[in-house]
């Protein structure tokens, strides 16, 4: 936990493996069109521009800033009209093959917060593994 002033934030960082090409895992990543389907259950998201996405979580939607840097194979987000909640990921090859998403995210709030959003992204990257097997094993 970090604190800020009157803020306190928890920085959540993972490593998850991928059996495909780190330019794949990243282009499934940034897509919009299948960004819906590595989000947690009941998350969904909508195009709201270029480098901005809405996402909708039940009754509530959150708008988030995109920006990414395919050079860098990078991407990252922050929360419009939200202090503190954050993230990136970027993907590198590993030495055996496959290749390594490294996800950080910085949230706002103390353990429960924390937990809350160590469980959202360990779901994300289980949905993400399971569309980039899909897509990469169907051609």
């Amino acid at each position: 936990m970090q604190a800020s002033g009157n803020h306190v934030t928890a920085v959540i960082s993972s490593q998850h493996e991928f059996n495909a090409p780190a330019e794949v895992v990243f282009g499934v990543l940034t897509d919009p069109d299948r960004r819906t389907r590595w989000l947690p259950q009941g998350m969904r998201t909508e195009s709201a521009g270029l480098d901005h996405v809405r996402v909708r979580a039940g009754g509530q939607a959150h708008e988030y800033d995109v920006s990414s840097a395919p050079d860098q194979l990078r991407v990252e987000w922050r929360a419009r009209g939200s202090a503190g909640l954050h993230g990136a990921a970027w993907v590198r090859d590993a030495p055996a093959g496959g290749c390594v998403v490294h996800a950080e995210v910085t949230v706002p709030g103390g353990h429960a917060e924390r937990q809350r959003a160590e469980e959202l992204l360990a779901e994300s990257m289980g949905h993400l593994q399971r569309d980039v097997s899909d897509n990469f094993n169907a051609g």
